[in-house]
């Protein structure tokens, strides 16, 4: 049986309906749906139960999202009597140009004003210009009587069978079962498309604590959308390949549950293989072309420890003295205490701070790497703007071609109105051996060493080193 089955684009599609054993699925209908989300990509799991009839059988699954990975699908079953063939996945066809790519060869007509002109598509268009009668700029067409028309125009009709006009991309797969069963399939397949990042936000309580809250920002940057049975989120330096890489955007709309649901609704952690595993207790819809955020960590107050840090050698801005300005970072630290139990997946960090006018403005951002319980996390803020430090070398001897030695001094200047300790680092090469120091320090490894003077209040103060490097 022969029918129209509509336009597209100025062409004419008919289709031949051929009654066969097929079977036709969604993943949008699913009965069940599960989503383990990693940093970069996810795994997808959709679940039916579908009447086969013995034999062969072909089933069509259909609205799968775009950024799959093919060589990931996977559809099996658990009955012993029903076996997969072969799986072929379709990519869709979006536009007219892709449309007539697929017809190369086929016979077509072309509806004119002048007449009707039968014949075959032998070379595809590489443009459209639409009207009211369509041009295929670059197609060419051979006539039956062996004219070929260069860009023709008209409307184009395509004899049957024609292909199948989709969106999204189908999977066919042709399964063979040994009598008529209701089997239970399952296809899994990897998408680029999902991926999450963790955020912390931190606010200063004073300088010695701060309370610590965390959000899980799952992005869907497909074109569909996911209904979750079940959701998860896997922290850890999973080793996998993507087909590009790509970044989260938060142009998006963003969904967020309210604090009293957050914190009721919070995701389940265990520890998984080398991995952290948080399970959501709760469905999820992830909308396309959207971010949904979620409370991956409750809310805590944890102590902290202030510094202020400068790298000597980082120095910059050279002086007419030959001295350096060396700039001072703002640090806070802090320990993942054991008895919140809560490992802390990688993620970019946001510190804040009540104004005077208890305005909440950020003070700072860094990116943390994942922390485990009972480690320290070191968060730099940004230069300090009241503490300078300069750096200067004062005297350099060479003893030997492979020995020198030189003695460094550095001057820092505090415009606060209260006394700042300072911790002013340095990196030496080789072999090395402080000489002589005007304050104390602490060798930190084999190539740092750390000067901690405390500058006094709207002062100054000058220290001095004496190195002996050797190679």
């Amino acid at each position: 049986m022969v029918r129209l089955i509509g336009r597209f684009l100025g062409i004419v599609i008919v289709s031949v309906v051929v009654n066969a054993q097929t079977v036709t699925l969604s993943v949008d209908s699913s009965e069940h749906t599960a989503v383990t989300i990693y940093s970069t990509t996810a795994i997808v799991r959709h679940q039916w139960t579908t009447q086969l009839t013995s034999g062969k059988s072909t089933l069509r699954i259909q609205h799968l999202p775009d950024m799959i990975a093919p060589l990931s699908l996977n559809v099996s079953t658990e009955s012993q009597l029903v076996q997969t063939r072969t799986m072929q996945l379709e990519s869709p066809i979006a536009t007219t140009l892709e449309l007539l790519q697929k017809c190369v060869g086929r016979n077509i007509t072309l509806r004119r004003r002048d007449g009707i002109i039968e014949g075959e598509l032998v070379m595809p268009p590489t443009s459209f210009v639409s009207g009211s009668e369509p041009c295929y700029v670059g197609a060419a067409v051979r006539t039956r009587i062996g004219e070929l028309l260069i860009s023709p125009c008209g409307e184009l009709v395509l004899h049957p069978p024609t292909p199948t006009i989709s969106l999204a991309p189908v999977l066919s797969v042709e399964l063979s079962a040994q009598s008529t069963i209701s089997a239970p399939i399952e296809l899994r397949y990897q998408c680029d498309g999902l991926q999450w990042a963790a955020t912390y936000d931190a606010i200063l309580l004073g300088d010695d604590k701060l309370q610590l809250e965390g959000f899980a920002h799952i992005l869907n940057n497909t074109h569909s959308s996911f209904r979750c049975d079940e959701l998860r989120l896997i922290a850890g330096s999973v080793n996998l390949r993507t087909a590009r890489s790509k970044r989260l955007s938060y142009d998006s709309h963003t969904l967020q549950r309210t604090s009293q649901e957050a914190s009721s609704l919070a995701p389940l952690e265990e520890s998984f293989d080398e991995y952290h595993l948080y399970t959501l207790p709760f469905g999820a819809t992830l909308p396309s072309n959207a971010t949904a955020t979620l409370q991956l960590r409750s809310r805590v107050v944890l102590p902290i420890k202030r510094q202020f840090v400068a790298y000597g050698r980082s120095g910059r801005n050279v002086h007419d003295d030959g001295s350096v300005d060396v700039p001072v970072s703002s640090v806070l630290e802090f320990t993942n205490t054991p008895r919140d139990s809560q490992a802390l997946p990688a993620g970019t960090f946001r510190v804040w701070r009540r104004s005077a006018s208890r305005s909440l403005e950020l003070v700072g951002q860094d990116e943390i790497p994942h922390t485990a319980v009972g480690e320290r996390v070191r968060v730099e803020l940004g230069t300090a703007f009241d503490l300078r430090v300069r750096r200067r070398e004062l005297d350099t001897r060479r003893l030997s071609e492979r020995v020198t030695e030189y003695t460094v001094e550095f001057t820092l200047h505090n415009t606060r109105a209260q006394p700042t300790e300072t911790s002013v680092i340095e990196s030496f090469a080789g072999n090395w051996e402080i000489l002589s120091s005007t304050i104390p320090f602490v060798k930190r490894s084999s190539q740092n060493v750390e000067f901690t003077p405390t500058v006094p209040a709207k002062g100054t103060l000058s220290f001095r080193y004496t190195v002996r490097q050797s190679w």
